[in-house]
């Protein structure tokens, strides 16, 4: 099952954020209604050649980490090279990643949530990519990864004949202004 957390709750949408940050937060939302209800064992593991579950939430952070994180300057809290673009599957421990994720997703919001037009507009450094994109695009990037996965973990939902959760649920938090 998915772990609580009560360092961070990072489904807590933010209503004073940008419009893309509350977005990105609604993805993560979706990515813990995605994932609720499995057992551990069907989290760590690989199936029809799709990575684990474990391994995409340790892939977030690590995007999470490197956009949002050492990009600034701020420290990596935790070695997620493992779970780097490109990298194989490693065999994780979802509860101990969930946790990185929770800790990675609290330090980032405490950056995005102050963000406002020429924050999003900035450039960060350190990786090509950030360089060339602005924050704001970022973000987005940031957000349809997690529905690439949300997809991924719905195919791996249904080749275990699990339960899979309705399409997208609420926007409460999400919603334009």
């Amino acid at each position: 099952m998915v772990p609580s957390t009560t360092e961070h709750d990072p489904l807590a949408p933010a209503p004073g954020a940008h419009h893309l940050v509350r977005y990105l937060q609604h993805a993560r939302r979706e990515l813990r209604r995605a994932i609720d209800g499995m057992s551990a064992a069907d989290l760590e593991r690989r199936v029809g050649g799709i990575n684990s579950v474990a391994w995409m939430v340790g892939h977030l952070a690590w995007q999470e980490q490197a956009y949002w994180l050492t990009s600034r300057g701020e420290p990596a809290l935790a070695d997620l090279d493992a779970f780097g673009r490109g990298r194989p599957d490693a065999p994780p421990a979802f509860g101990e990643l969930f946790a990185v994720w929770a800790r990675v997703t609290a330090a980032a919001d405490v950056w995005l949530n102050g963000l406002d037009e020429a924050g999003l507009r900035s450039h960060l450094q350190g990786r090509r990519l950030l360089e060339l994109e602005n924050v704001g695009t970022l973000l987005t990037r940031a957000s349809s990864h997690y529905y690439l996965h949300i997809g991924q973990i719905t195919a791996v939902r249904r080749l275990l004949d699990d339960r899979v959760p309705s399409f997208v649920g609420s926007q409460e938090g999400a919603e334009f202004r």
